[in-house]
């Protein structure tokens, strides 16, 4: 039996509007509780966090606190097991300390771009070789290309991705979007 999902959310709170949003593109059942008319959860929060924050997602006895989709994608129960998954079509690799130096990083962090294959998801957007992905949505990459390949596995087809870009001394965001699945086509007609 899947795990209850409970939503603590804030009318008019953007994170809790993209929480709600994100489950609901999942197809996901889940309950709300709005911390300003519910103060049975305002309670709950306290008693568990110390503090009212949201938006708090409950799985189970887990508590996920924000809106971070990587997070969720990997909390979250999955119904359909067999989902087709998306390809972002580029290689990466961790930042070294060295590539953080050579490319006038500030830390190490963050993922760079190898071979980009024509025609992918990272192409369209403009992904270079060479280019570092410093953050995906809000979120910076500090665990490298595990963390990064993590981020691409959550979504799904039609999905997009919103990476921030070092290249050179520019700062680029830039919005990777997977193509949804491709419907088999029909069979042309015969010309008359």
């Amino acid at each position: 039996m899947a795990d209850q999902i409970t939503v603590f959310v804030r009318q008019g709170d953007p994170g809790s509007q993209q929480v709600l949003r994100y489950l609901d593109q999942r197809g996901l059942q889940y309950t709300t509780r709005d911390v300003l008319s519910d103060p049975s959860a305002t309670a709950i929060l306290f008693g568990r966090l110390g503090r009212v924050v949201v938006p708090v997602v409950q799985v189970g006895d887990r508590l996920l606190v924000g809106s971070d989709p990587v997070q969720l994608a990997r909390f979250l129960p999955r119904d359909e097991p067999d989902e087709p998954g998306v390809s972002f079509g580029a290689a990466v690799r961790s930042v070294t300390p060295e590539v953080a130096e050579a490319k006038g990083l500030p830390a190490t962090y963050g993922v760079e771009v190898g071979s980009v294959h024509e025609g992918s998801p990272a192409a369209a957007a403009g992904i270079l070789p060479g280019d570092v992905i410093t953050s995906v949505g809000g979120y910076t990459i500090t665990g490298g290309a595990e963390q990064f390949r993590r981020a691409v596995s959550v979504r799904r087809p039609g999905d997009s991705m919103q990476l921030s870009v070092a290249r050179g001394v520019e700062s680029l965001e830039v919005a990777v979007q997977f193509p949804a699945a491709v419907a088999e086509t029909a069979p042309a007609e015969p010309a008359s």
